[in-house]
């Protein structure tokens, strides 16, 4: 039998927890999703750079990336990226662009269902 997985990460595991139950309620697999990759082991996390970033998403595309966003490039457009943590480079780029940088708890709340979400990752 495999050992349990135990995240000793409270914030992480209730947004984990936040995460299944929107996907439960709403009917939405990109929470559910995103709840999978972030059950994982950290070191097998999605961490992008914001050249990627570019080079995927579009002008004004709602980004998701289940992990965190690296700083190395730069942002072209003004995206609204969610991520569960951001370089201090990356978050400074991305506003000074016009773009706007939340959590996947304040993504969660402002789309509940999930339509028009990119995940980078």
């Amino acid at each position: 039998m495999s050992k349990q997985i135990v995240k000793t990460n409270e914030a992480l595991v209730d947004l984990i927890d936040q995460l299944k139950a929107q996907s439960r309620s709403t009917g939405a697999a990109l929470w559910r999703d995103v709840a999978l990759r972030l059950e994982k082991s950290r070191s097998n996390w999605s961490q992008p750079n914001l050249s990627r970033l570019s080079r995927h998403a579009a002008d004004e595309d709602m980004v998701l990336v289940p992990g965190k966003l690296l700083g190395s490039g730069e942002v072209v457009g003004k995206p609204s990226v969610a991520a569960f943590s951001f370089s201090s480079g990356a978050q400074e780029k991305i506003e000074a662009a016009g773009g706007e940088v939340m959590s996947i708890a304040e993504l969660m709340e402002k789309n509940p269902t999930g339509t028009g979400v990119f995940i980078l990752g």
